[in-house]
């Protein structure tokens, strides 16, 4: 080979990779935008309180979301962030002051539906909450399934509220 070609060779070379690398920066800020519309406003995000006075159930929900728009790689490729979820915190009915069950991250079930799980050394309490529009009006369905340990004895049961902001 002659140092003309293998110069030829070389500038083909850079310009390959100069044309890779600018996809992978167009790649990343499509995907940059994407993660950003995924962080827009979330109308299920709030303070949700149940539209019975008298329940004896969940009193409230807290809705909150984390956005996770910023993704984070080493130079290995190992990267870290870029989830984004929602939390729930809902908050039982107790006597003198509600019980606040805590804060946990919700999955995706499907549908607009998300899911969070309580363990308690009683029950399981699995909470799933979806957002609804009647008229002009935005409501948080809560709908709840306690499964009681063995050892307690009690029977489970499932609830199905509504709750407004």
């Amino acid at each position: 080979m002659t140092l003309t070609s293998t110069s030829h060779r070389l500038t083909r070379l850079l310009v390959a990779l100069v044309i890779a690398l600018a996809g992978v920066v167009g790649t990343s800020a499509a995907s940059a935008g994407t993660a950003s519309a995924l962080c827009a406003s979330q109308p299920m995000v709030g303070n949700w309180y149940s539209t019975d006075p008298n329940t004896r159930s969940l009193t409230r929900v807290n809705v909150g979301f984390v956005c996770g728009d910023v993704r984070l790689c080493d130079t290995s490729g190992h990267c870290t962030g870029g989830e984004s979820y929602f939390t729930l915190r809902p908050f039982g009915k107790c006597s003198p002051t509600d019980c606040d069950w805590g804060t946990k991250q919700a999955t995706a079930m499907g549908d607009g539906w998300q899911r969070a799980i309580y363990t308690h050394s009683w029950s399981t309490k699995y909470v799933w909450v979806k957002t609804y529009v009647f008229g002009s009006t935005t409501y948080l369905r809560v709908y709840t399934f306690t499964d009681f340990t063995a050892a307690d004895g009690r029977t489970d049961y499932t609830t199905d509220q509504w709750m407004l902001k």
